[in-house]
């Protein structure tokens, strides 16, 4: 059985159920974990190589593959009983992800869950991209290879007020052992649930 995310796999019991949206799916382990639990999964995903993995890993389940720019996905309201958005929040500006959360809120039925990870502002990656020079964007977000990609670096409490309109279940600001020069990232996670 595939591993998800620690924060999914606590919480997904507590969605109610139906449709799952996975933004930036990348080669599947989280839609395929979703889909086991019975959910209809929206698997979001744009790079050509992680296509071709969840592609292969969809074959026989309930998982729906959108290869776009989740900037660009329809997210129509009241839809879906958990989003997922692991690890790719933090690729948006600041000025693209405060629309799109509005929209991610809204595409959840009542009742439904958001489980968010992103980096923040003390991880080390942050550190280096300003000892390097390289300019900002906007706050705390950086243009980085290829030439239209990005990360922004959460400052604390920002996943959280982003989703401020959520009910709160879960927050969490932490430094995770990773195999990186300083040995770590720093990350926020966000479990939060339209109100019924």
């Amino acid at each position: 059985m595939p591993t998800p995310p620690d924060a999914l796999a606590r919480w997904w019991s507590a969605a109610p159920g139906g449709r799952a949206l996975d933004l930036g799916a990348g080669t599947g382990e989280a839609a395929v974990f979703l889909a086991q639990q019975g959910f209809l999964v929206d698997a979001i995903e744009r790079d050509p190589e992680a296509l071709e993995g969840l592609r292969r890993v969809r074959a026989g389940r309930t998982i729906v593959v959108h290869p776009v720019d989740l900037r660009t996905f329809p997210l129509i309201s009241d839809t879906y009983a958990l989003v997922l958005a692991s690890a790719v929040l933090h690729f948006l500006r600041p000025s693209e992800l405060w629309p799109l959360a509005d929209l991610l809120a809204a595409s959840l039925v009542h009742g439904g869950v958001l489980v968010a990870e992103v980096l923040t502002a003390d991880d080390p990656e942050l550190l280096a991209l300003r000892a390097a020079s390289v300019p900002e964007v906007e706050p705390n977000t950086f243009a980085i290879d290829p030439p239209d990609s990005l990360i922004h670096f959460f400052e604390a409490g920002e996943l959280r007020r982003v989703f401020a309109g959520l009910e709160e279940l879960e927050y969490a600001e932490d430094r995770r052992a990773a195999e990186t020069e300083a040995g770590y990232r720093s990350g926020a996670t966000l479990v939060a649930r339209r109100r019924a």
